[in-house]
């Protein structure tokens, strides 16, 4: 084979190498970068991290989902999602976190959640180890959280996709609803248990799905209040949305529908009390709440009131003889009335 031959085959392998090494090898010549999290702490990532304990079950959700798994060497009890995130060495429940079992792990990134508490958080840092906090609120607060995730891990571009993927289902969903006047949109009940009844209020995520997917939520008190039967009545929900986990949203549904004063209300009456299979795609802030939005709007959707078709009042003033049909129409009437009464 001629030098120049082989040469050229040798470069084509060579090049070969490089590109496939470059798509499934983090890439590491971003490094150092400075992110900041949710708490608004600047953070250096000096390279890759290779070592990562996730502290909630969304951010294991979101390291799985942008293609950090393999990368991925501790969770919670609460980690379920991916089915392999479940083999998981645990590191304590979400907010019973295991300072020493976290330590042990030598992880060169710790990705917290604002309800790990902030004498956890803290107590990690002090150790000098690598945190970074996550407190989204809202559902675009979520997608921003993917792709800061995506940027620390470096894995941006599968971030970037997974987001677009994302927020066109969003719009699928927005596009319908965001017009539709609050006159036209049903009343939701979203709780989570029902002895006490405790409800999902504003500014919690299925406060904010509930309005993305046409509804308004019936409950304006902040966060996660308990609510009394009678105001239930009072507020009179067209949709009440059971969420339980471990299956419980089932047991919820049945003493909702079952309880005799909340038969008053058009809910139960019109048998629009509907169970959440999975509460983790409406409560938990991962790349699986599009599925949550998507649920809630499929019960939401055939309750929106439509829009007043009002009829056009006729301009009877140039219709021939109106007048004379109008006064024959009036004795007509009178006549009418007067025979009854004798």
């Amino acid at each position: 084979m001629p030098e120049e031959l082989l040469m050229l085959k040798t470069s084509r392998i060579i090049l070969f190498i490089i590109i496939v090494t470059a798509l499934f090898i983090p890439n590491t010549l971003a490094y150092p970068i400075n992110v900041t999290d949710n708490f608004g702490y600047t953070v250096t990532i000096e390279k890759t991290p290779m070592r990562i304990v996730s502290l909630s079950p969304c951010n294991t959700e979101i390291l799985f989902a942008v293609g950090a798994s393999d990368r991925v060497v501790g969770g919670t009890e609460y980690d379920t999602y991916p089915p392999e995130a479940v083999n998981l060495a645990k590191i304590g429940g979400f907010k019973t976190i295991n300072i020493e079992a976290v330590v042990n792990m030598s992880p060169d990134l710790v990705l917290a959640e604002d309800g790990n508490g902030l004498d956890t958080i803290n107590t990690l840092k002090s150790l000098d180890l690598k945190v970074v906090t996550l407190n989204p609120k809202t559902m675009d607060d979520i997608l921003e959280n993917i792709q800061l995730v995506g940027n620390i891990t470096g894995n941006d571009d599968t971030a970037a996709s997974l987001t677009a993927d994302m927020t066109q289902h969003i719009r699928n969903i927005t596009d319908m609803t965001e017009d539709i006047p609050d006159s036209r949109k049903p009343g939701i009940l979203y709780i989570v248990w029902h002895e006490p009844m405790y409800a999902a209020g504003a500014g919690s995520f299925p406060d904010d799905l509930i309005r993305m997917a046409g509804g308004k939520n019936i409950i304006e008190a902040e966060g996660w209040p308990v609510i009394s039967i009678e105001d239930v009545v009072d507020k009179n929900p067209q949709i009440i949305i059971c969420s339980g986990m471990g299956g419980s949203s089932y047991t919820i549904m049945e003493a909702i529908t079952g309880n005799q004063v909340l038969a008053q209300t058009d809910a139960v009456k019109n048998n629009k009390v509907y169970p959440v299979d999975d509460p983790n795609t409406i409560e938990l802030a991962g790349p699986r709440i599009v599925r949550g939005l998507a649920e809630l709007h499929s019960y939401i959707t055939p309750e929106i009131q439509p829009e007043e078709i009002v009829s056009p009042t006729p301009d009877t003033s140039s219709t021939p003889g109106f007048g004379m049909v109008l006064a024959l129409g009036m004795i007509l009437m009178v006549y009418s009335k007067r025979k009854r009464l004798s």
